[in-house]
């Protein structure tokens, strides 16, 4: 990992220009980590405006240090999570030995093996933490809260290659609605569960901004029939945590409906991915 007295902490690129803060706020979070330190590390200075930055990739290591030394399970929980949504966020392919934000952000202050090295032990860390999965997913099973659910599955999609489902569980967190487009038209169709139970209806508008009552029926399939490899794995880590609520609604988003606008069979799933 990169040493805490580097001086190529004061040459890496993030949010609001060099990153020679962030030794001394990792040093903090090791020893206080629930403190407005953290919450100004991660959501300012490593993940802005939901974008990661090359100091991102020198942080996560220390991050998942954190994680594996601890005998806290709500610590672990919240380093999986927002490892997870870093690397959802990363616009780097797997395959690439330096990353597209360092292309995208960093000055010429660094040579090139110095960032393939950054980046070696970032990946190096991010495969520490997926081997923790199991250990999570049974910490997640056993939690009170379902809300966190979602972001443990969206971080697990992530961590293991699978960003646009991620992403997908990010944008529509809450549940509460999703998205989907038509191929066809290219209108948005508007997915919202009904108030008593957690059937997936379609709106041609946003029922709640459009005071919208017309609503169209979604054929629901099976998740575990369906040839999506995403869908069938998200369905799959959505059992073992018993995420009831991602659970009802998936056959609706693996399920097929008419064009609300063009009246085009559509598959909802491949529409949530725009």
């Amino acid at each position: 990992m990169l040493d805490f007295a580097s001086s190529i902490w004061d040459k890496l690129q993030g949010p609001y220009g060099f990153s020679d803060r962030i030794p001394a706020l990792i040093q903090h979070i090791q020893h206080d980590y629930f403190s407005e330190e953290k919450e100004e590390l991660y959501w300012e200075l490593l993940y802005h405006q939901n974008t990661i930055y090359p100091c991102t990739y020198a942080a996560v290591p220390y991050l998942v240090e954190i994680a594996l030394k601890t005998e806290s399970p709500d610590i672990l929980l919240d380093i999986f999570i927002t490892c997870g949504i870093f690397e959802a966020s990363s616009e780097n392919a797997t395959q690439m030995d330096v990353p597209s934000e360092f292309l995208r952000d960093q000055t010429p202050l660094l040579d090139q093996e110095t960032i393939r090295e950054i980046y070696r032990e970032y990946r190096r860390a991010i495969l520490s933490l997926t081997e923790q999965t199991e250990s999570i997913l049974h910490l997640a099973r056993m939690g009170e809260h379902d809300a966190d659910k979602r972001y443990i599955l969206a971080a697990d999609a992530a961590l293991r290659g699978d960003k646009d489902v991620a992403n997908m569980l990010l944008t529509f967190s809450a549940g509460d609605e999703y998205v989907t487009v038509c191929p066809t038209c290219d209108q948005s169709i508007y997915l919202w569960p009904d108030e008593e139970e957690e059937i997936l209806f379609a709106y041609e508008d946003d029922p709640v901004s459009h005071g919208t009552t017309e609503r169209f029926l979604i054929i629901s399939k099976r998740p575990d029939m369906t040839n999506d490899s995403g869908l069938q794995g998200l369905y799959q880590r959505a059992l073992v945590i018993e995420d009831k609520t991602l659970l009802a609604h998936l056959p609706y988003l693996a399920g097929e409906l008419n064009c609300c606008s063009c009246d085009t069979p559509i598959q909802v799933w491949k529409g949530l991915f725009p």
